[in-house]
C-alpha cells in the first residue's frame, strides 16, 4: 500500500477485495494458481499482512472481470495514496501509531469517549490546552503544533456531515482547576455551548454515583462507517500515561469497551441536566474558587 493511504482506506480496499472474491465464487488457493502467486500472499493482502501494489490490484481486477471505471479508479486510488489525510503533512513529527489514530477519528461515523481526569481533547478550548500542557508536556517548543492538531481534530464536530459524538465525564474532570479561573469558565462554558449541537451528547457521572466501571481508565470507542467492513466495527484507544494504544484487530476487547460504554450511560446524568451541574461551577469558578 503506498504510504498515504490512510488506515481506514487500507480497510476498505482489504473489505472490496474479500467481498469482491467471495461474489465470483473463487477460492484463495484458485485465484492464486491462476494469477501464479503463492497462496499465503494473497491471504497476506486480504488480511492487511502485506501492503497491495498497484500492479497487483490490477492484476486482480482484471481476473475478476471488474470494468467498471468508477469502481476500478476509487480502489487504485487507495494504492497510490491519492487521497491524503490532512495529518500528513505531521508524518515527520509524530509516530505512525499517532497518525493512524488521527486517521481513524477523522474517519469515524460515531465517537463514544468517557474521561475521568480531564476534558476530552474534541472538546478542549485552545486556552485550556495551553494550561493543561504547559503543565505535563516537557517541549514547550511542541505547544503550538500540538494545539493546532487538537483544534484540527475537533472539526469533525462541526464540519458538514458531522460526526456523532458522545462524550461522558467523572465530575471530577469539571472540578479540577486547569489554568487560571478564566480559563475554566471559558472551558466550562464551551461544554455547554458543544452540548447544543444537534450531533454532540455531554453527560457527566456525578460523585454521588460511586464506584463505576470508567475509575479504571479512560477511553474512546471509534465506530468506522458500515462500508468499511461487512459489519459494524470499532477502533478502541486507551490513554496511558507515555501513549495512547490503539486496539483494532481484538473482537473481544472491542466488545467489552462497547459494553462499559452503555454501562456508564447507565450512571450518567442526563443530557437536559448538563448546565445544572455546570452552571454552580461556572459562577464558582467566576468568583475565584471552585467548589
Amino acid at each position: 500500500m503506498a504510504q498515504g493511504a490512510t488506515p481506514v482506506e487500507q480497510r476498505r480496499l482489504r473489505a472490496e477485495l474479500r467481498r469482491i472474491r467471495d461474489e465470483s465464487g473463487r477460492t484463495q488457493k484458485v485465484v492464486a494458481e491462476a494469477l501464479g502467486w503463492s497462496i499465503s500472499k494473497v491471504i497476506r493482502m486480504e488480511t492487511g499482512a502485506v501492503d497491495v501494489s498497484t500492479s497487483d490490484l490490477m492484476a486482480l481486477l482484471s481476473y475478476y472481470g471488474i470494468d467498471d471505471p468508477g469502481r476500478k479508479d476509487a480502489l487504485l486510488a487507495i494504492t497510490r495514496g491519492d487521497r491524503k489525510g490532512w495529518w500528513e503533512q505531521y508524518r515527520s513529527h509524530y509516530p505512525q501509531r499517532f497518525l493512524n489514530f488521527l486517521a481513524y477519528e477523522d474517519a469515524a461515523a460515531q465517537v463514544r469517549q468517557f474521561t475521568g481526569l480531564m476534558v476530552p481533547g474534541l472538546l478542549q478550548t485552545e486556552e485550556y490546552i495551553r494550561a493543561l500542557w504547559r503543565g505535563v508536556m516537557v517541549d514547550p517548543a511542541r505547544f503550538d503544533r500540538g494545539v493546532a492538531v487538537r483544534l484540527r481534530r475537533q472539526e469533525i464536530l462541526t464540519r458538514e456531515n458531522a460526526t456523532k459524538a458522545q462524550f461522558i465525564l467523572d465530575e471530577a474532570v469539571l472540578h479540577r482547576w486547569v489554568g487560571s479561573p478564566d480559563v475554566m469558565v471559558g472551558q466550562l462554558s464551551h461544554l455547554k455551548d458543544m452540548a447544543e449541537l444537534p450531533n454532540v451528547s455531554i453527560r457527566v457521572i456525578p460523585f454521588a454515583a460511586g464506584v463505576h466501571p470508567g475509575m479504571l481508565g479512560s477511553f474512546s470507542v471509534l465506530e468506522l462507517p458500515s462500508d468499511v467492513e461487512d459489519v459494524d466495527d470499532y477502533v478502541v484507544v486507551l490513554e496511558d500515561q507515555t501513549r495512547d494504544v490503539l486496539i483494532r484487530d481484538d473482537p473481544e476487547i472491542k466488545s467489552k469497551y462497547v459494553e462499559i460504554f452503555y454501562q456508564l450511560e447507565e450512571v450518567a446524568c442526563p443530557e437536559n441536566e448538563l448546565h445544572k451541574i455546570i452552571d454552580p461551577m461556572i459562577d464558582s469558578f467566576q468568583k475565584g474558587a471552585p467548589q
